[in-house]
Formats: C-alpha cells, sequence, structure tokens
C-alpha cells in the first residue's frame, strides 16, 4: 500500500515504483537515478565502515531491470529520459532505450573530482558517473545541450544527505525540462530532484520505497519552497553550475 505526501507542485510517493508506475499520468520528463550495476554495489559496500560510508540499502540494478525500466518509461514520457549510472551498465541503459524507440546518445560524465580515494591503492578512483538521456522527435528542436557536467565549488551537498548534488540535479532539470513541466524520479531517495524541481519551477512526482530516505525528502523539498520564498532567485545560472563539458 503506498502513501502520499503533497508539497507546492511536488507529489510524494512512499512505495514499490513497480507497483506505482502503472498508476502515475504521462509526465514530461524522467530524470531519475536508479540503483547502479552488481560490481558497483559490491565495491560500495565492501568499503563501508572502514571508509565511513553507508552500507546501501537496496538491490543492484541487472541489464533486464534495465529493460523493464526503459519499456515503463517510455510509455510515460513525452520527453527527455535522463539516466544517471555507471561504466558497467551505461552501454545497456542506452540499449534499452533504443530498444523502445527513442534516440539515446552517448553518455554524458559528470566529473567530480576528489569525491572517493580507492583504499586499496592499485589503481585510480572512480571520479565519474555518467548520464544517458534520449528523447523523441519532438525534442529535435531543443538545440545544443552541455556534453557533460563538472562539479564546482558548493557542489560537495551529497556529503552531508547522500545521493547526488543539488547543484547537478538543478542543471539537469533546467537543461531537460522547461518552467511548468512535469518531471519524474522513480528512485527519489532523498529528494534531490524534488528539491531541484522545486527551485527551478517545475513540478514534480517522486517514488521512493525506503521511509527514512522518504521522509528526509518530504522534510527537505518543503524547506526548499520556504527557501524559494524567502529568497525568489529564480532559475540556477549557468556559472553556479560549475564547468560544462
Amino acid at each position: 500500500m503506498s502513501e502520499e505526501v503533497t508539497i507546492g507542485d511536488c507529489r510524494l510517493i512512499l512505495g514499490d515504483c513497480r507497483e506505482v508506475l502503472p498508476t502515475l499520468p504521462m509526465v514530461d520528463a524522467v530524470i531519475v537515478d536508479p540503483p547502479y550495476s552488481k560490481r558497483c554495489h559490491a565495491g560500495h559496500d565492501s568499503v563501508a565502515g572502514v571508509a565511513s560510508s553507508r552500507v546501501l540499502g537496496y538491490s543492484a540494478l541487472s541489464p533486464a531491470g534495465v529493460a523493464d525500466l526503459a519499456a515503463e518509461y517510455a510509455m510515460l514520457c513525452r520527453g527527455w529520459i535522463v539516466w544517471m549510472t555507471d561504466s558497467e551498465l551505461a552501454l545497456a541503459v542506452r540499449r534499452a532505450l533504443e530498444s523502445v524507440g527513442r534516440y539515446a546518445f552517448a553518455p554524458l560524465p559528470f566529473y567530480q573530482p576528489g569525491r572517493s580515494v580507492r583504499l586499496s591503492g592499485d589503481g585510480p578512483c572512480s571520479w565519474t558517473d555518467w548520464i544517458v538521456v534520449a528523447r523523441t522527435k519532438a525534442q529535435s528542436k531543443w538545440g545544443t545541450l552541455p556534453g557533460g557536467y563538472v562539479a564546482g565549488p558548493g557542489w560537495n551537498d551529497k556529503a552531508r544527505m547522500g545521493g547526488k548534488p543539488t547543484h547537478l540535479m538543478r542543471a539537469l532539470v533546467s537543461d531537460y525540462s522547461r518552467p511548468g513541466d512535469l518531471v519524474l524520479d522513480t528512485h527519489m531517495g532523498a529528494g534531490t530532484t524534488g528539491v531541484a524541481c522545486a527551485l527551478e519551477g517545475r513540478r514534480f512526482i517522486g517514488v521512493e520505497n525506503d521511509r527514512d530516505a522518504f521522509d528526509i525528502a518530504c522534510e527537505r523539498i518543503d524547506n526548499a519552497y520556504r527557501q524559494g520564498q524567502m529568497f525568489p532567485s529564480g532559475p540556477i545560472h549557468k556559472q553556479e553550475q560549475g564547468a560544462l563539458i
């Protein structure tokens, strides 16, 4: 049984996205950060505690799971699909989106220097996530969009609340949707995409299966609306987004 909370233009749903998705309306964009690959999760959890990081409380995503999600997103979304993943799954995500009739672009990097350390010291640290974006024919006139994102000063807010940096999500929401659009995130986590939508003037549907994360998301999105009322600064400026590739 799902539970819903409405905050401003954000509809937040506590429940399993596999059960919730068939009940949702059409959306203008999907901007999502689902679980990563089995290899990524195993590497993360093997050093959790040693690095004072949190053991991931959810399962890794398989290529079959990627295909299932891509089919659901294609049925629900009339606009851009923006899917964050790791290097292991990036090609599977691109192929899955192409298989459901979307034009999928080469993965875009999100590069955050210094965000992690390879504790065994046997090779390079992983400072990059990958963003696969796909469109319908209707988005072919949007013009040139950024070729990637590089974290800048002030992007480290995820250290205190988990998930992706707010600046990154504001940039993605701004680049791949328009004011008033309805944005969907099926794996909302701590609600950073919802925060970005609240600050950027988009409507939002977020789905999250974990009660603790859901409660944090509700609080953060409520705070974002309060912040917007106190400091109505409008859309994020490009110079605040760090470097664009």
